[in-house]
């Protein structure tokens, strides 16, 4: 009866995340963070004792919300199961895994590393990357652009550079105005940390980041000094599919 308890107390945090997810911003992201880890005290009690048990528990606790959200999609039209991954992901990585981690145990780490295995296990096509409150707050300082981010400081370009300026302001005064572009951004943001990660990995990292400023970023800019704006985020999608290809199901 109590892992069941526990178990309908993480479904009611996972959709208390999604609604989270819709003012999802820097100015109110801690106090959110705060105040749901404050709420649910209960329920972090409850996982800190289960996950001191057992190898097998930790491992049944991080399958719970996987298969509650690809229980509650199962029966959606695809178009809708595709929009509903996306807030799901969302959710995930910007305040789910995040707060889990804040359970007050030395098994909280190797929890939520188990919690974003069993994610990844259930949507192969919709992978997320582990997270936590640091790291969020580490992408609202680089303004939430991962990769152009880590390609401008391999070519020795500041932080306020123009190409990361004028890319920026793409982001903010075209792709966030419309539905499709705000689904862009969050996808970028969903997998972008892990890509920068992986990059950061390989030995020829300075080399990846050039092909992808002059096969990619490069054109980009040209593009919105064109005003050529779709054109843009054609480029900027095309960018993100092969990148996701490459460096996050490879």
């Amino acid at each position: 009866m109590e892992h069941n308890t526990l178990k309908e107390k993480m479904i009611e945090f996972f959709e208390k995340t999604l609604d989270l997810t819709k003012s999802f911003q820097k100015k109110t992201y801690q106090n959110q963070i705060n105040a749901a880890y404050d709420e649910y005290q209960e329920m972090y009690q409850m996982l800190q004792e289960k996950l001191e048990n057992s190898e097998e528990a930790i491992e049944e606790i991080s399958s719970y919300i996987p298969e509650y959200a690809a229980e509650a999609m199962k029966d959606m039209p695809k178009r809708k199961q595709q929009l509903q991954k996306i807030d799901n992901n969302m959710a995930m990585v910007s305040f789910f895994v995040p707060l889990m981690g804040k359970v007050r145990s030395d098994k909280a780490e190797h929890f939520t590393d188990q919690l974003v295995q069993s994610w990844n296990e259930m949507f192969p096509d919709a992978k997320i990357g582990k997270s936590n409150v640091e790291q969020i707050q580490g992408g609202f300082k680089k303004g939430l652009c991962y990769i152009t981010t880590a390609v401008c400081e391999s070519l020795g370009k500041e932080d306020d550079c123009y190409e990361l300026t004028l890319l920026r302001d793409y982001r903010d005064r075209y792709l966030m105005e419309t539905t499709e572009g705000v689904d862009v951004v969050k996808e970028y943001y969903n997998i972008a940390p892990t890509i920068v990660n992986r990059i950061g990995k390989e030995d020829n990292s300075k080399e990846i980041y050039q092909n992808i400023w002059v096969e990619y970023l490069q054109p980009c800019v040209k593009l919105i000094e064109q005003e050529q704006m779709e054109e843009c985020q054609e480029t900027y999608s095309k960018m993100m599919y092969e990148l996701e290809g490459k460096y996050l199901y490879s």
